[in-house]
């Protein structure tokens, strides 16, 4: 057993290296490789201390103090919070790849460095052109919990979704006062955000201040939607008090695939991934199979680019039950592919200036209907 060990320590090194040596990709499937679900059940560890969202160290975003979501292409600018209409209630992706423990601390300086690096810069910023942004930090579950579905990842889930809906109450009582709200996320944090939806603002006073979801990179089933009273489908680009959802794919990829790994992480009856899901597709803002030419693509856009310039006509995209499959955006693009052309990692860039100009559209019509 230890000699297995210190050879499986010193094939990771070596993998680990090549990731450096050869580029990002490799460091990717580096890390996706080495990854596992904590070994000690979730009841024997004790979590880390709840996020207090009185205190200001317990949010990754907030109106009027300088965090990652104050980034933009060049020559674009962001909103002045304080003119803003409209509000953003952002919750981020996983970026905790211990193997150890179930759950982040928040103080995590590494996590929340990632965090800001990844998720905030490259995402939430979209938002930053219209409205206020709020993201809460919380206890997420560890990459490693999602490999391998169990009892223990799902209670550690359901610790990260404790903090993600105290957070939105605090945000609610004490920062909201009346204004309307977007709820954006991804990946994990679209998970967290589909259940808040359904519990806290489907057929709730909320939805009068409800403008509107993306919900990216977490595959939604049409049986979703028939189970809530008031919020369905984006169709059109202006339209209010909806969901918009994409998970994004190479053309040609087995979407099958995906929706089978999203079914069996997520603890659903195998049925699931066979019946319909939906897609929008962010280029033209409807969920048919339309296909919309790179033409469409106002400009994709990752932080840290040479004068960081969005990059018009990326990609064409269209939607197949669920999928959002695109044509192939380039080199830029293909350091963050996951195994199967799996975009994931790229669900908000490939269309960045695509969603920066919609939330913008969504939120003018939820005000001027508001003022009817």
């Amino acid at each position: 057993m230890r000699k297995f060990l210190i050879g499986l320590g010193v094939a990771a090194v070596l993998v680990v290296g090549i990731g450096y040596a050869y580029g990002a990709r490799l460091a990717l499937m580096a890390m996706l490789f080495l990854a596992h679900p904590p070994r000690t059940p979730f009841d024997r560890q004790t979590p880390p201390p709840a996020p207090d969202y009185a205190q200001a160290a317990s949010w990754a975003a907030l109106p009027g103090t300088p965090n990652a979501t104050d980034a933009t292409p060049a020559g674009i600018s962001h909103i002045d919070p304080a003119a803003a209409k409209v509000d953003v209630f952002f919750i981020y992706p996983t970026s905790f790849f211990s193997n150890d423990r179930w759950n982040a601390d928040i103080g995590d300086a590494a996590t929340n460095a990632r965090t800001d690096a990844q998720s905030l810069r490259n995402q939430a910023s979209a938002f930053n052109g219209c409205c206020r942004i709020y993201a809460p930090r919380y206890r997420q579950m560890t990459l490693g919990g999602f490999l391998r579905p169990s009892p223990d990842s799902s209670k550690a889930m359901a610790l990260a979704y404790s903090d993600v809906k105290r957070a939105f109450q605090y945000y609610l009582a004490h920062y909201n006062h009346g204004r309307p709200f977007v709820i954006a996320s991804h990946s994990q944090g679209s998970h967290h955000a589909a259940r808040l939806i359904a519990e806290m603002i489907d057929g709730t006073p909320l939805m009068k201040r409800f403008v509107a979801a993306y919900v990216v990179g977490n595959w939604i089933p049409e049986s979703w939607f028939a189970k809530l009273k008031d919020i369905k489908p984006c169709e059109r680009a202006e339209d209010t008090g909806c969901v918009a959802t994409w998970s994004t794919l190479l053309e040609g990829a087995d979407a099958q695939r995906q929706r089978d790994g999203f079914v069996k992480r997520s603890a659903l009856p195998e049925a699931v991934a066979h019946q319909p899901f939906v897609c929008t597709n962010p280029l033209i803002w409807t969920t048919a199979s339309t296909l919309a030419p790179a033409s469409d693509d106002i400009g994709g856009w990752v932080y840290g680019k040479v004068n960081n310039p969005p990059d018009p006509h990326l990609v064409s995209a269209r939607c197949d039950d669920g999928a959002l499959f695109v044509s192939d955006p380039g080199a830029d693009y293909h350091a963050g592919v996951l195994p199967g052309g799996n975009y994931h990692d790229y669900d908000y860039q490939l269309a960045y200036m695509n969603i920066r100009k919609n939330a913008a559209l969504r939120a003018a019509a939820f005000l001027a209907q508001s003022s009817r």
